[in-house]
């Protein structure tokens, strides 16, 4: 009798034991499964693609914005930087190009305070880029061309120095008032004539000049950064190695006519080999990338004014 009574209990603890163990199975059963492998990488390339950063860059200036030159006609650095953003940093870019060849400083921003398409795109930008100056100067160099080596445009230049300052203060107001916060990456200009004339000194220095002016605006201004491409650009292959250019035969400046400045510069012998062989002025291929890697260069730099993932 008593063996019977202990195999009826462990009947009864085994029986019991199976029957949690099969409420146990019911529950998992019904208990939401983990998601699978394929899934969860879906999920964090989601996330992933989510933060990719955003940027949304308006390039306002000159020809050099335009990107007069490139014989690629794809837009010069504006085209370029976006392509370099998008590689880089895996970035979606935007990019929108308001450049206008033989544009002065106030003409530009006689553009943007006409154009509403202009103004609405700069106001969603998170970079700004600016080419300008540049057709200011050779304005004022023009306009004194029999002047050049004389004592003559040395009076002239602080003058026309200060009236590029004011009409440069007024052209990023304007730009502020359609957009406070974004960075504004401004490039310096550059002496495209330096292979021919390295002698004329007073190119340089006036281009230097010119540059200061745009320095000045970045101690001022918040958020504005020069992007440096004088040296280069004036001085192209010859960078660093000027004892190996020759200087031109050309030493009376000021009997100098346009004549003789056009079959100089259609010498293919001495031409800067980052600039146009079509004008010897605007920047080709070579020298638009050389544009894209000094502004690159610049924003790593300031990346935190304007790198926001998901931004």
């Amino acid at each position: 009798m008593l063996f019977f009574k202990k195999l009826l209990t462990l009947v009864a603890v085994f029986a019991g034991l199976t029957g949690l163990f099969y409420i146990g199975l019911d529950k998992l059963a019904n208990k939401k499964l983990p998601v699978s492998n394929n899934e969860t990488s879906k999920k964090i390339k989601n996330e992933k693609k989510q933060k990719k950063p955003k940027v949304n860059l308006v390039a306002l200036g000159d020809s050099l914005t335009q990107g007069v030159g490139d014989t690629t006609q794809n837009g010069g650095y504006v085209y370029l930087i976006k392509q370099v953003l998008e590689k880089r940093l895996d970035a979606t870019v935007v990019t929108r190009n308001y450049g206008k060849a033989g544009d002065r400083s106030d003409q530009i921003m006689e553009r943007l305070q006409q154009q509403k398409k202009q103004q609405a795109a700069l106001k969603k930008a998170n970079v700004i880029t600016m080419t300008v100056g540049g057709n200011d100067l050779m304005q004022t160099l023009q306009k004194n061309f029999n002047s050049l080596s004389s004592t003559q445009l040395a009076s002239v230049m602080p003058t026309a120095q200060k009236s590029y300052s004011q009409k440069l203060d007024e052209l990023l107001q304007t730009v502020r008032s359609y957009n406070s916060h974004a960075p504004i990456f401004l490039y310096t200009v550059y002496n495209p004539f330096y292979v021919y004339f390295p002698a004329l000194t007073q190119l340089q220095k006036y281009t230097a000049q010119w540059n200061l002016v745009a320095q000045q605006k970045t101690a001022k201004n918040k958020n504005v950064y020069v992007v440096n491409i004088e040296k280069r650009l004036s001085e192209g292959q010859y960078y660093e190695h000027s004892s190996n250019l020759k200087e031109t035969t050309v030493t009376d400046y000021n009997n100098f006519s346009g004549q003789k400045l056009s079959k100089i510069l259609n010498n293919q012998k001495e031409k800067n080999n980052y600039l146009s062989p079509a004008d010897h002025f605007h920047p080709n291929v070579k020298g638009y990338k050389y544009m894209a890697a000094k502004l690159y260069q610049v924003m790593i730099k300031h990346k935190g004014t304007w790198l926001k993932e998901g931004g």
